[in-house]
């Protein structure tokens, strides 16, 4: 669970990223070529973390990321996204599922006390060797109910492991549609994260070694043979 958590909230950045325009097509129109995508930096902390007091469990999930972006020519940007999924059950209760429903073992389920889902345009404060990284923000939204809610923020990363630094450079032809080529040069660190979520009358503190920080530094370029429309290889639609 946690680790499709972990990957849907990073999907969720490049997703809000690409649709506001952080990976910017240079200077033609769809559908022209070459279309070029240019991330200078991308930067990126995750953590999960639990915190049990009594029968209420919190499973808390954070994604931090913070990029620099540039069309080829054109001014740099910088974004910011700040994602957060909190999760409160009660562990002493068991409610009776469906059979549909019912773990493979039988029983019941843990009551859902509050589960919220929020993102802002927060960003993630870190050192160009990802040594430490964090965020303080206050996100504002509804709870899986509807109702409104107001929650706090402070997460912190520190490194617990060796840099680790891979490349990668690919070039495909698409017959019939196109070429695309694209670099990633990353680094990536394994951490230990200290994170506070203030909801209401609830404060949430825990530590976790379910963290890490990553940074890319990416370009991609699409070539459209033409006439050909819908060729977006990079991303999976236009930047």
């Amino acid at each position: 669970m946690k680790r499709a958590l972990s990957v849907a909230l990073a999907a969720g950045a490049i997703v809000l990223f690409t649709a506001s325009g952080l990976f910017t097509a240079s200077g033609a129109a769809a559908g022209t070529s070459p279309r070029n995508y240019h991330t200078i930096t991308s930067t990126h902390g995750f953590a999960a973390a639990t915190q049990v007091v009594g029968c209420e469990q919190a499973d808390v999930f954070v994604s931090s990321s913070v990029a620099m972006y540039a069309a080829q020519p054109g001014p740099v940007g910088k974004q910011g996204l700040t994602a957060l999924y909190v999760r409160i059950t009660d562990i002493c209760s068991q409610q009776v599922l469906p059979t549909a429903v019912k773990p493979a073992a039988g029983g019941g389920g843990d009551t859902v006390i509050l589960e919220v889902d929020l993102q802002n345009g927060a960003r993630l404060m870190v050192d160009p060797r990802l040594n430490t990284a964090s965020v303080t923000t206050r996100l504002t939204g509804t709870d899986a109910e509807g109702n409104s809610v107001t929650v706090d923020l402070t997460a912190h990363w520190t490194a617990t492991g060796p840099l680790q630094h891979t490349t990668d450079r690919t070039h495909v032809l698409y017959p019939g549609e196109g070429v695309v080529t694209s670099t990633a040069n990353d680094l990536r660190r394994p951490a230990e994260a200290q994170v506070t979520v203030t909801i209401g009358s609830r404060t949430i503190t825990a530590t976790t070694t379910d963290a890490n920080l990553e940074q890319t530094k990416s370009h991609c370029i699409e070539v459209p043979r033409p006439g050909v429309e819908g060729f977006y290889p990079c991303f999976g639609f236009p930047g």
